[in-house]
């Protein structure tokens, strides 16, 4: 089985050390000194470069993966190079993820396998959900994101809009919560007031999008 880990991490380090006897492994990590020292440690391919740049996970070979692990310390980085291992034809992707509360978001997002050090291993994918499409991910591929959660208010500016009328400047509407259903939005869910919106978003958009969603004092 050909493996991709994302993450060479304490949990990287240690999933490459129990795979790399029985299977092709290959590590992907941005750190110049972490990379290094999994070169050093390990019989595996390591590259040193971004996991959430489509051109990394090709120069790892990600048209003959089976697998992808998504397992560095932060969720945003996890999430969105498994969504862009799905895009480019993984079919299993596993994420770590570091807040329990966003374990339910990741599996509506179709990550097959979501794993919490705070908790056990989570139970596996009920239902596979439409993902983003690979040209809404380009909209933020790169490193420097973040997930961001906010709830709509009575006069939030994207009350009682649909999705497909917000434009998506460097940011993606990942999910949807109204009430106790999480839903994958389309361009046609509108926002109502209570609902919660997870954004995944450039860091240098924050700003901006955090006006559309939190109205003014």
């Amino acid at each position: 089985m050909n493996i991709i880990i994302v993450g060479a991490g304490r949990v990287g380090m240690f999933m490459a050390q129990k795979l790399e006897k029985d299977h092709e492994v290959s590590i992907i990590e941005k750190d110049k000194d972490l990379a290094q020292e999994a070169s050093r440690a390990l019989d595996v391919l390591v590259i040193q470069g971004d996991g959430t740049e489509t051109k990394t996970l090709e120069e790892a070979g990600v048209k003959d993966v089976d697998v992808i692990a998504g397992v560095t310390g932060k969720d945003e980085i996890n999430l969105l190079s498994c969504l862009l291992a799905k895009s480019l034809g993984i079919k299993t992707v596993l994420a770590r993820v570091g807040k329990p509360e966003y374990i339910e978001v990741f599996k509506s997002l179709g990550i097959d396998h979501v794993v919490s050090p705070e908790l056990s291993v989570a139970d596996r994918l009920y239902r596979l959900i439409t993902r983003p499409t690979a040209s809404d991910l380009a909209l933020i591929e790169g490193s420097d994101v973040e997930i961001l959660e906010y709830t709509i208010q009575a006069n939030s500016l994207v009350k009682d809009k649909k999705v497909g009328e917000i434009p998506p400047n460097g940011f993606l509407i990942i999910s949807v919560r109204k009430g106790d259903e999480i839903l994958i939005p389309t361009p046609n869910t509108v926002l109502e007031e209570l609902d919660k919106v997870w954004v995944l978003l450039k860091s240098q958009f924050i700003k901006n999008v955090t006006k559309l969603f939190v109205p003014p004092e």
